[in-house]
């Protein structure tokens, strides 16, 4: 067992103690973590990193918590809450919005004001935080290809840094160590919001008829391999429908685990490595986890 973090003293700001994550997850499991903490602005997000900066208190950043799987035995240290940055501008085509705002909300939006590329956001469980620093993308398209610039808060410090600036991948940003995204600028089309919305609800509709969304998920558990799709990998592994406890590798998806109803992250977990040991055994293939893996056991 790792050090537990207790309550600050003197830090001015509103912190709660031993909170479980699983209501803020989109798996629904996981532990509780030491201290949680949700900024109520940019400014009051920067002293909180500050402080944990100062004490040595490791942090992780929690937006719509989908992607993210919290062990059992929980998080020792701090766990940063952004949902209650939400502020946004229109700037013409193009749309200025904060990190906790979830990408639901960014699509209402784009609708109101009639401003079109980022459907194929829909029916992510996502922050715009979140979304940015993992590059989301899907149906042949990627925040990249709509982000102008993006600020960070590293160091204390903010810094706003053009899209040419940043270090695009895969499924990341290329962050630098301990940065939070804070706020992001995109460019669109300028679109009428019926067409906006339509293509929205296109997108929906393929998503659900591609994904479980009825079942508490994280999303694609792992990166496509190349040009390989991981769940075409993991279905003809013969992996499809295997399952452990309360979760199960999904039947209409593969490359989603579901939670069926009273899962644990280890039985989560126990599909994740029997995924990776069977597809390398039968394909010699690694397969690497898209969603991030916190706490301990």
């Amino acid at each position: 067992m790792k050090k537990r973090f207790g309550r600050p003293k003197n830090l001015g700001l509103s912190v709660k103690e031993m909170v479980s994550l699983s209501p803020y997850t989109t798996f629904k499991v996981g532990g509780p973590v030491d201290l949680f903490f949700e900024p109520e602005n940019i400014w009051e997000l920067a002293r909180v990193c500050t402080f944990l900066e100062e004490e040595g208190i490791p942090k992780f950043l929690l937006g719509g918590g989908s992607n993210l799987l919290v062990r059992d035995g929980g998080v020792r240290g701090a766990c940063l809450s952004l949902r209650k940055l939400r502020g946004f501008e229109v700037l013409g085509d193009e749309l200025w919005v904060e990190a906790g705002l979830s990408l639901k909300s960014l699509l209402d939006l784009c609708v109101q004001y009639g401003l079109s590329g980022l459907e194929f956001l829909s029916g992510v469980p996502a922050t715009v935080g979140g979304a940015v620093a993992m590059n989301a993308g899907a149906f042949g398209f990627e925040i990249k290809d709509f982000l102008t610039q993006v600020t960070l808060l590293g160091q204390g410090h903010f810094v706003t840094k053009a899209r040419d600036a940043l270090a695009f991948s895969y499924r990341g940003l290329g962050l630098p160590e301990g940065a939070v995204v804070v706020a992001a600028r995109f460019k669109l089309v300028r679109r009428t919001p019926q067409e906006v919305r339509e293509k929205i609800s296109f997108y929906l509709k393929e998503r659900r008829r591609r994904q479980p969304l009825s079942f508490p998920s994280a999303g694609c558990v792992f990166k496509n391999p190349g040009q390989v799709a991981a769940g075409y990998l993991i279905e003809a592994a013969g992996l499809k429908g295997f399952s452990r406890g309360g979760a199960q590798i999904s039947r209409k998806h593969a490359n989603f685990i579901i939670n069926r109803g009273k899962a644990r992250a280890d039985d989560i977990l126990f599909l994740v490595d029997l995924v990776k040991e069977e597809v390398f055994r039968q394909f010699g293939l690694e397969l690497e986890e898209e969603i991030k893996i916190v706490g301990e056991a």
